[in-house]
């Protein structure tokens, strides 16, 4: 895979400092249960990588189902993109992606069904190479490493060409090596302009990769200046 020297960081042009997301005074409470967001404001730009971190229970998955549309805030507004039409294709990869391991397809075949058409082939096999498992693309998913089924759910995520990945805990129950490849992977796939926010526990090993770092608690979402990351 290759090596990314992910403190690196380029000058960012005008596209790049353009707004593709914005929450704007989000409040959101589950029925009978108290609120777990109280007015989030928050604008992401193309092409920056957002971390989120925040203790358990601070809302960090409620706000991501929020701004994917699978929750609708009970105040506020959460717009994607300018606000006309077409809207930014986002790619989701949640906490519990599930495959079943034990089912008798390789790498390929679940990409290819995937994509559903055959002319989408060439897409699949230009994602498996781009997530770095053509050297698996025969392989049974119960033959997997958990990084490398990762990949897979990354894999898909991607296949309709989003312009945003969003990942809830993405490296959940990996090993280092297979936390090493896929922050590697996603540092990978900033740099080729993808926008990606990441919810994550494990803080201080992605951080070397964000641009921006938001901590929540209390209801809030806090932005960390970069001269205090490291005492985060």
């Amino acid at each position: 895979m290759k090596n990314i020297n992910a403190t690196l960081r380029t000058k960012e042009t005008p596209e790049q400092k353009k707004p593709i997301l914005r929450l704007a005074e989000i409040s959101f409470a589950y029925p009978g249960q108290p609120a777990i967001l109280e007015q989030i404001s928050l604008t992401v730009c193309k092409n920056d990588f957002l971390v989120i971190s925040g203790p358990n229970g601070s809302g960090k998955t409620t706000l991501l189902k929020i701004i994917l549309g699978l929750l609708k805030a009970q105040k506020g507004t959460a717009q994607i993109g300018g606000g006309l039409p077409p809207k930014p294709v986002i790619g989701y990869l949640p906490q519990k992606a599930h495959i079943n391991s034990g089912f008798p397809a390789t790498v390929w075949e679940v990409l290819t069904l995937a994509a559903r058409q055959r002319k989408n082939k060439a897409q699949a096999w230009e994602t498996m190479v781009r997530v770095g498992l053509l050297t698996k693309k025969d392989a049974l998913l119960g033959t997997l490493s958990g990084g490398q089924l990762q990949r897979v759910f990354l894999a898909r995520a991607l296949l309709n060409k989003p312009e945003i990945i969003i990942l809830d805990e993405p490296t959940n129950n990996l090993d280092n090596r297979g936390k090493q490849e896929l922050y590697q992977l996603l540092a990978a796939l900033h740099q080729e302009g993808l926008t990606i926010i990441a919810v994550t526990h494990d803080l201080a090993a992605l951080r070397p990769y964000a641009s921006r770092l938001l901590l929540m608690a209390n209801k809030k979402v806090t932005e960390i200046p970069p001269e205090k990351w490291k005492v985060v």
